[in-house]
């Protein structure tokens, strides 16, 4: 159902442009580049966050009423965009991994040969992965709500 993958794009991009706008402003405020960077990427990963969330809620719907209305050609297309949610993720999760030891090695290798500028930006780069992570994961457990908590708890 498109109307789910374009619900979850404009709320992607909705979400990544306030929590990233917010971020480049402080940036703005500190005159910090690095601060800036890090609210680009926030309303990068936080707007792809919502397509991909679209696009699983599109195949779910798609898979749901194919079999219920027993068309074939609807389910087979939410299986595919469901898997295609998946992959992507996926991808997206191990681009992250990637991004992380590299910039981990440089740490490492930095403090093996005493190489403060290559020690200074590999902790930027984690730095950097970390705070985007934090914003952008705070946001789905925002929408989800605390963890470990069903309906019938309170606070």
């Amino acid at each position: 159902m498109d109307l789910l993958k374009g619900i979850g794009k404009l709320a992607g991009d909705v979400t990544g442009r306030v929590l990233g706008g917010t971020v480049r402003v402080a940036g703005e405020l500190v005159r910090s580049d690095y601060i800036k960077e890090i609210g680009n990427d926030v309303e990068r990963v936080t707007a792809k966050t919502g397509e991909l969330a679209g696009q699983a809620a599109s195949g779910v719907w798609d898979v749901g009423a194919g079999i219920i209305t027993s068309d074939n050609h609807q389910a087979k297309t939410g299986l595919n965009d469901l898997g295609n949610a998946v992959k992507t993720t996926v991808r997206g999760a191990g681009q992250g991994i990637e991004y992380v030891v590299e910039s981990g090695k440089d740490v490492v290798t930095g403090i093996k040969e005493n190489d403060k500028q290559l020690i200074k930006d590999g902790a930027k780069k984690l730095g950097k992965a970390a705070a985007v992570s934090i914003i952008a994961v705070g946001v789905i457990d925002i929408v989800d709500g605390p963890d470990g908590m069903g309906p019938s708890e309170t606070a």
